[in-house]
């Protein structure tokens, strides 16, 4: 499955892409280098044109890597998705990183996002020459619902969340506000209902 999306910030545009494969995410970057296709070719072409990226060359840094990842056993069909990113403070990845993989297993961590309406939560560091971003995903039956209602929550768990994360995040990335600008833009499950 894949879904992007295009997230406007005062930082400028950014497209967050979420991709789940059988293969590492090394493999899956690796993979385009080869361009087997015409639509691998012109995937590659628009992506640079549009980005200025040139996904056929192997990444600068090291692949993307996932921090935490939530996922509600008793749901079984995919809901609609939700990502965005934000930049970390420098030097904070690593405390980061064992806080997300500690409270993700959590079982506050369940009844938040059941309480949510969510089913998956995923977060992700890039190393950037801008410094770490972390890419959030979010899935359920409305996941822009749920992000302005977790904003808003007082739920101990979700209070707490939020302050450990505005100890992770520069002061302007807020999570007592809702994430705005982020406009879904590609859905690979939606493709075989329109074809």
């Amino acid at each position: 499955m894949e879904r992007a999306y295009w997230q406007q910030t005062p930082m400028g545009d950014f497209v967050v892409a979420y991709v789940e494969s059988e293969r590492s995410a090394a493999d899956v970057l690796g993979s385009f280098a080869q361009q087997t296709s015409d639509l691998d070719r012109f995937f590659a072409a628009t992506i640079k044109a549009v980005h200025g990226i040139d996904i056929t060359e192997p990444p600068d840094g090291p692949p993307p890597e996932t921090f935490g990842e939530w996922v509600d056993p008793v749901v079984t069909q995919r809901g609609r998705g939700m990502a965005f990113c934000a930049p970390l403070i420098p030097g904070q990845e690593a405390h980061g990183a064992a806080w997300t993989k500690g409270t993700f297993g959590e079982e506050g961590m369940t009844t938040s996002r059941r309480a949510l309406g969510q089913n998956v939560e995923v977060v992700t560091l890039s190393d950037t020459p801008q410094g770490p971003i972390a890419g959030v995903y979010l899935e359920g039956m409305d996941p822009y619902e749920s992000n302005r209602t977790f904003a808003a929550s007082t739920e101990p768990f979700d209070v707490a969340f939020k302050q450990e994360r505005s100890t992770l995040f520069p002061p302007f990335v807020d999570f007592s506000q809702p994430v705005q600008g982020v406009t879904e833009i590609f859905d690979s499950l939606a493709l075989p209902k329109r074809a």
